[in-house]
C-alpha cells in the first residue's frame, strides 16, 4: 500500500510543522547554503536545459551559456510565459527572451509537457537518448539545486548520461541571511518541504 499521500498531507497540511524546525540553530543558519550547494561550474555539453518556473533569470543565464559556447542546443521546459515585474522590461515569452539574447531559433527545443522537476528530468533524458546526446547543463535558481540533484540523479542513474546543475542569478537571494526576506524565507521553507517529500519518493 502506498503511504506517500498520507505523508504528503502531514508535510503540507494543517500541522504545518516546518522541516527547518528540526535542523537546530546551526542548520537554520546554513539552510540556504545547503540548498544551493549542489550547483556546479558549467562544462562544455551537448545541451543546455532551462527549467520552467522562470521569472527571466533562468532564461538569461541559459542564453549566456549558449553565447559562451557551452552547448549548441538549448531546451526550454515548462510554460513559455514570463511573469511581469514592475520596472523590468522583459518580453512576455521566455522563447522571445532567448531570441532577443542572440540564441538562434534553430538551436531552441521546447518541452511544454513537463509539469514537475521529475518530469523535466525524464523528458530531457528521453530527448538525449533520441538525439544521441550524453551531457546537459541544467539551469535553475540557486535554492532549487539540492532538490534537483536528488530528482535528476534518480532519473539519470544508470543511463550513461550526465548532467551538471548551473545556478542562475536570483534577485534578493542571500544564502546566509535568507530568513530576512519574506520572499526568500518562503522559498526556502517550500524547498525544504518539497525536498522532504522528494526523499519520501515524491516528485
Amino acid at each position: 500500500m502506498n503511504k506517500i499521500p498520507g505523508r504528503r498531507r502531514w508535510l503540507f497540511g494543517a500541522g504545518g510543522l516546518s522541516v527547518l524546525s528540526i535542523l537546530g540553530y546551526g542548520g537554520f543558519l546554513r539552510a540556504g547554503r545547503y540548498l544551493e550547494s549542489a550547483q556546479q561550474a558549467p562544462l562544455k555539453s551537448d545541451l543546455i536545459v532551462c527549467l520552467g518556473g522562470d521569472w527571466g533569470e533562468r532564461s538569461q543565464r541559459a542564453a549566456e551559456l549558449y553565447r559562451m559556447g557551452y552547448a549548441r542546443h538549448l531546451l526550454l521546459t515548462g510554460a513559455l510565459g514570463l511573469p511581469q515585474r514592475p520596472g523590468r522590461a522583459l518580453p512576455a515569452s521566455r522563447l522571445q527572451l532567448l531570441l532577443d539574447q542572440g540564441v538562434p531559433p534553430g538551436a531552441i527545443l521546447l518541452d511544454q509537457a513537463s509539469a514537475s522537476s521529475r518530469e523535466e528530468a525524464g523528458n530531457t533524458l528521453t530527448l538525449m537518448r533520441e538525439k544521441g546526446w550524453y551531457s546537459a547543463l541544467v539551469v535553475s535558481d540557486p535554492p532549487h539545486m539540492r532538490r534537483l540533484a536528488l530528482l535528476w540523479g534518480r532519473e539519470f542513474a544508470g543511463s550513461g548520461r550526465l548532467f551538471r546543475l548551473v545556478a542562475a542569478s536570483m534577485p534578493d537571494w542571500h544564502p546566509d541571511t535568507w530568513w530576512k526576506g519574506a520572499w526568500s524565507g518562503e522559498f526556502v521553507r517550500q524547498e525544504y518541504l518539497k525536498l522532504a517529500y522528494a526523499l519520501l519518493g515524491g516528485r
